[in-house]
């Protein structure tokens, strides 16, 4: 591994702009595990996520291009897409949880490497297999709770529509902290998902203003890539989509050659997809680190500790 002549220091107070090129320099020195695990691990599932996807998709297209004109034909369909959509979410869970636990392990590692040296992958299977059990947690967590928010303020929405206005922007508050959890519980050795939840609050509306700039800079880095990798699998979808609605007798619509380039294409789009959110991990939790010191002051804890042990 490549790493830095100099290693940087997690918890240390820095500005938005400050967090976002440490989260570029991290990730200049530490690409080659990230993205090992993530060939290793998320590529074999993008596969098998990108079937699902375009089984979704190509059931969506289908819908809207020959929408079914009886209540019994769209019987026959609605299992099926059921399903395909279920599949998709709990993917989607699996592979942000995934994803969240090489970052996050990576990081761990290197944060507790005394010397910029290189590592085997086997020395941090341990705590990769500790970070994916407890992002699973969190992840099941979040949902639970983002359920009950959301049927709350949707009951009051219904009874009371002016509030609306409050509920929109005031969600929008509430989900930028929310991107501190994942850090504050894995880092927070054990401190679990509600105190993790307190705390990415406490850190979070505090520091909204930088935290929101942060997510701003690093979600259009993010959303470019997406946009890199997603763009050859639109065009296909598309494409097959206007020839199959003309009813020609052209066979490229149908033909095998094209429904395997369009699972390859998706494939490129769901692990490009995971690719664009390392960013985004890396980035809230450098935040994290610098908002808990400078509410917290850990490293000076943290050496007070060290020197009475002396």
């Amino acid at each position: 591994m490549n790493y830095q002549n100099q290693k940087i220091n997690f918890y240390q107070k820095r500005t938005s702009g400050e967090n976002i090129s440490a989260t570029f320099d991290f990730l200049k020195g530490n690409w080659r595990p990230i993205l090992r695990l993530c060939l290793y691990i998320l590529l074999p599932f993008s596969i098998i996520q990108g079937v699902v996807m375009n089984n979704v998709t190509s059931a969506a297209v289908d819908a809207a291009v020959h929408p079914p004109l009886t209540f019994t034909s769209l019987e026959g369909i609605s299992p099926s897409v059921l399903i395909n959509y279920i599949l998709m979410a709990i993917f989607y869970m699996v592979g942000q949880s995934v994803l969240t636990a090489i970052v996050y392990t990576v990081m761990q590692k290197y944060h507790n490497s005394e010397k910029l040296e290189k590592y085997p992958l086997s020395d941090i299977k341990d705590d990769f297999i500790s970070f994916i059990k407890q992002c699973f947690i969190l992840m099941f967590y979040i949902m639970i709770i983002s359920a009950g928010y959301f049927f709350v303020v949707g009951s009051l929405a219904y009874l009371f529509p002016l509030l609306l206005i409050a509920i929109i922007p005031g969600t929008i508050f509430l989900i930028i902290p929310l991107t501190l959890i994942f850090p504050a519980y894995i880092f927070g050795e054990g401190i679990g998902a509600n105190k993790a939840l307190k705390q990415a609050f406490r850190l979070g509306v505090s520091t909204w203003g930088s935290l929101f700039l942060l997510i701003i800079v690093l979600g259009i880095i993010s959303g470019i890539i997406r946009t890199v990798t997603s763009l050859p699998w639109s065009i296909v979808l598309v494409t097959k989509s206007v020839l199959g609605s003309l009813n020609t007798h052209v066979a490229v619509s149908n033909s095998v050659l094209m429904d395997f380039g369009m699972y390859i294409l998706a494939t490129i789009e769901v692990f490009g997809t995971y690719l664009a959110g390392i960013f985004i991990f890396t980035g809230a939790a450098f935040h994290y680190f610098s908002a808990l010191e400078a509410k917290d002051s850990v490293s000076v804890n943290d050496d007070i500790d060290n020197f009475e042990q002396l």
